[in-house]
């Protein structure tokens, strides 16, 4: 069978062409790193990896959740020791406003301290995380208190729909908020039935009244029970943030293992192994020489070649 020379020289260039891709390709891997570029590669692997992608980015949310959940949570607990201060302070105050030695004129400065305490309470309630109110419930753009004519108000969610709960890993979720309808404006057991705003307020007039008030020093020595009360049951709300903190660093720890191990089967399923490819190059470069050292033989033929 013959064999046309424009045949001939189709095929040596359809040869030097795959070469030169091929060794394209080796350099592209060897540059990038990546031996799966696009899907033709590797059409399994792009697809795994296209799966690892998907699955390392709902890793990074849920990492962002978790990141998020714990500085709120932070903010919170920040935020119950603050005012857990404060009721500290009242406490000494109202202890020194009950020593009997004390004029009802002296006792006009611990009513300003108080006042001051009492501002300084609802600043705290008013706490804010990224720029939304955390005793707010759901309504986090909404400030939640005020003092209004001496008496501390909510404006917040109610606890019904106030919770906020965020996706920490799959399947799980965390209630991250303190409502502060339920935390700060309910009864607490042992401040003979008073929330813990009531209870501030009821201080300050308790320790404005005279000393000469047949009520006064019962008053003072509720207040005081209900201090250790209600400080009781803020340590326990921290104790609870606390708790969730703690198992938030459990999940962070967990997700950067996740992720750790998604980063290598996405390597294993994309990248390029290096030193393999460098050797392929060097193979596949002494190929391609060899193609245009026989190709440049057989082009310099010519029809004396087969007349003499």
């Amino acid at each position: 069978m013959r064999i046309s020379t424009n045949h001939l020289l189709n095929n040596m260039m359809k040869g030097v062409g795959d070469q030169l891709s091929q060794l394209n390709k080796l350099s592209q891997d060897i540059a990038t790193g990546k031996r799966v570029r696009k899907p033709s590669d590797d059409p399994v692997g792009a697809s795994r990896g296209l799966a690892l992608r998907a699955l390392r980015s709902g890793l990074n949310q849920h990492k962002n959740n978790v990141a998020d959940s714990r500085d709120w949570l932070l903010a919170t607990e920040t935020a119950f020791m603050n005012l857990n201060n404060l009721f500290e302070q009242a406490n000494d105050l109202v202890l020194d406003a009950a020593n009997q030695t004390r004029s009802d004129k002296d006792k006009e400065a611990f009513v300003q301290e108080l006042d001051r305490i009492i501002e300084e309470a609802v600043a705290v309630l008013n706490t804010r995380h990224d720029n939304r109110y955390i005793f707010s419930g759901l309504a986090t753009t909404t400030k939640p208190f005020s003092l209004e004519n001496g008496e501390i108000v909510y404006y917040g969610a109610d606890d019904a729909d106030g919770r906020k709960e965020i996706e920490v890993e799959p399947g799980m979720t965390m209630q991250i908020n303190t409502n502060g309808k339920s935390a700060f404006m309910t009864d607490v057991e042992g401040a003979a039935n008073r929330s813990i705003t009531q209870t501030l307020v009821d201080i300050r007039n308790h320790v404005a009244q005279s000393y000469s008030s047949p009520t006064f020093h019962d008053d003072l020595a509720r207040d005081i029970d209900a201090i250790a009360a209600i400080q009781d049951h803020i340590l326990n709300h921290v104790t609870g943030v606390g708790a969730k903190v703690r198992n938030l660093q459990r999940v962070s720890t967990k997700l950067s293992q996740n992720e750790i191990e998604i980063e290598s089967l996405l390597s294993k399923a994309e990248d390029a192994d290096i030193a393999e490819a460098v050797v392929e190059l060097q193979l596949q470069h002494t190929v391609y020489m060899a193609i245009l050292y026989s190709t440049s033989d057989i082009m310099k033929t010519s029809l004396l070649d087969y007349l003499r």
